[in-house]
């Protein structure tokens, strides 16, 4: 995996979008200090204060991966970064559908993944993650608390130490994907579904609504149980809220 450390940057994403224009064809890594306009979903920006957080972007690949499959590829990284998480002696955080990463229903991380796909066939995935690691702030607009390594753990963390890290993590759960193994990382992934199979309130259609999370399927929707039937609905037009502790 080839390395790019930056200082300062737009956004990781669109850095790795210009490196795949001009050429680049092995997988790679684009990682910095501090992002002057990083991006989140639904075109939200990600607040990237220097040294306050992960910021980076891996560019993945593909050989034989197909374009049914993006959101299953959606889910290792989802587990991948959980796994991650996990290794800093924090064993209760969780995945909340579609791509942020909870402890105690606080917002600690949050993917990005954009696709280039060639018929059939998903031919690169550029994978952002932002990852909280010694931010103490708040910000009440925010729609989702945030939470941090140091919030959690009490300790200062290096990015540049802490994005190898979750490297070797995501190099380890792409082998999963890359066998084929979608079954596997589907049950990985809803072992740590926020709320899954519970009574929790969703955003649909700009309507607030009691479902229970039944689960999520291969092509992203989840399946939500309410007015006496069992209905898939896809993000954005469905987004799930977080309870406020």
């Amino acid at each position: 995996m080839r390395l790019f450390p930056l200082i300062l940057v737009d956004s990781t994403n669109t850095f790795a979008h210009s490196l795949i224009s001009d050429g680049l064809s092995e997988d790679a890594l684009v990682y910095c200090s501090e992002q002057s306009a990083g991006r989140g979903q639904r075109g939200n920006a990600w607040v990237s204060r220097a040294g306050d957080g992960i910021y980076c972007s891996f560019v993945v690949f593909h050989k034989n991966a197909f374009v049914r499959d993006q959101f299953v590829f959606n889910m290792l990284i989802a587990v991948a970064v959980r796994s991650y998480i996990d290794s800093k002696g924090i064993e209760n955080a969780k995945i909340k559908w579609p791509n942020d990463l909870l402890v105690n229903q606080k917002k600690i991380a949050g993917l990005l993944i954009e696709n280039s796909l060639k018929g059939e066939k998903i031919s690169v995935s550029i994978v952002g993650v932002g990852l909280n690691l010694n931010q103490v702030w708040q910000d009440d607009n925010f729609e989702t608390p945030s939470t941090s390594l140091k919030m959690l753990v009490g300790e200062d963390y290096s990015y540049e130490t802490e994005v190898l890290i979750l490297a070797e993590h995501i190099k380890k759960y792409l082998d999963y994907f890359k066998a084929g193994q979608y079954d596997l990382i589907s049950k990985m992934y809803h072992q740590h579904l926020y709320q899954h199979r519970e009574q929790a309130e969703f955003l649909i259609d700009e309507k607030n609504v009691n479902a229970r999370l039944e689960g999520v399927n291969s092509d992203g929707s989840a399946s939500v149980f309410y007015e006496g039937e069992s209905r898939k609905v896809y993000h954005p037009q469905a987004r799930m809220m977080v309870k406020r502790s």
